[in-house]
């Protein structure tokens, strides 16, 4: 019997082994796998990823659609392929999903659980809050960007209006930013449904990262955080959200609230001075102006990484971090991150 599609999976992945306990996470948990489809970016000419999709799809047939492509030359190029796939997305689907091959369906017949919320709105637009994130309420808008919902999953009516994943790194975050402004025009507007029943594993960003892959993208993430909480995409997020409040609003006269650019600008700059604060981790070891613009600097000279691998490997040979920091929690942290 044929199924139409009705979930729509998107990531990228160049790592076989993963990608394949991903796939099989998902058959194993959903109830109909024929309703759903993974759509994947791989780089160009990966053939053991190939061969991977190819022995999939012979177990179960149409599941997985790709693309290859040769967009991504480091992490900060990993959402460009993203908005590729929702192109590629079937026109039947009701719900996306954006994730990474690092993440495993927990939950038993997830896809049953996620369908039941179909005309949850009569318009269709909205989104399912499933990850450790759920309940988070955003104050401000830098925590969209630091612990945004990683795997909601958005209609698609949602996703054909604002028409793109993101423009920069972080589909989650960038997505995030769009429903912190819809929530700006007033509860009535806020469009996020709960889900406390579906759950994930491997949902901690940078797990099990070599500390060399872990500084590139430390300091990726940093440069692309700013790109992210910038004016230019901030001003793409707010007019989005607009859009959404356009087509769900019954009012044809509702304003269009306006961004200070002034304000983001000074903001960002000033919190760049104690970054780590400001981005939810009020007891990180920068703590000090000083500290922050020796880390702002760092961030812009790769050079430096070789020399800053084997500072830390010494001083952790030393006992050197025993004795500056209190926390033995951060200290096991540090030592496995260093040994890994």
């Amino acid at each position: 019997m044929f199924e139409e599609k009705l979930i729509s999976i998107h990531l990228n992945s160049n790592r076989p082994e993963s990608f394949e306990n991903f796939v099989k996470s998902i058959i194993s948990t959903s109830k109909i796998i024929k309703r759903i489809e993974i759509l994947v970016n791989i780089d160009k000419g990966d053939k053991e990823m190939i061969q991977i999709i190819t022995k999939l799809n012979k177990q179960n047939p149409d599941l997985i659609k790709y693309i290859e492509t040769d967009l991504i030359k480091t992490f900060a190029d990993a959402w460009k392929p993203l908005n590729i796939l929702l192109k590629q997305t079937s026109k039947t689907c009701y719900f996306i999903c954006c994730v990474s091959d690092e993440i495993r369906f927990l939950t038993k017949n997830w896809d049953d659980i996620i369908l039941k919320y179909r005309k949850y709105y009569d318009d269709d637009i909205f989104r399912v809050r499933c990850s450790k994130y759920k309940n988070e309420e955003y104050n401000d808008i830098w925590e969209c960007g630091y612990k945004p919902d990683s795997y909601a999953f958005y209609t698609k009516k949602w996703l054909d209006q604002v028409n793109l994943w993101n423009p920069c790194i972080g589909p989650d975050s960038f997505q995030e930013c769009i429903a912190y402004y819809i929530k700006k025009y007033g509860a009535e507007y806020n469009r996020d449904v709960i889900n406390n029943k579906i759950n994930y594993s491997g949902q901690n960003v940078s797990d099990n990262l070599k500390l060399s892959i872990r500084i590139q993208r430390t300091r990726i993430y940093y440069k692309a955080f700013f790109k992210l909480m910038s004016y230019r995409v901030q001003k793409i997020a707010n007019e989005k959200a607009y859009d959404i409040i356009c087509c769900i609003s019954k009012n044809e006269n509702i304003k269009k609230k306006r961004l200070n650019s002034i304000k983001i600008i000074m903001t960002n700059f000033c919190r760049r001075f104690n970054f780590f604060y400001h981005r939810g981790s009020p007891n990180h070891v920068i703590d000090s102006k000083l500290k922050n613009i020796i880390f702002m600097l760092w961030c812009y000279m790769e050079f430096l990484d070789k020399f800053l691998i084997k500072s830390l490997l010494f001083m952790s040979k030393k006992s050197f971090f025993q004795k500056v920091i209190k926390d033995k929690d951060k200290i096991q942290q540090i030592e496995k991150i260093l040994n890994e």
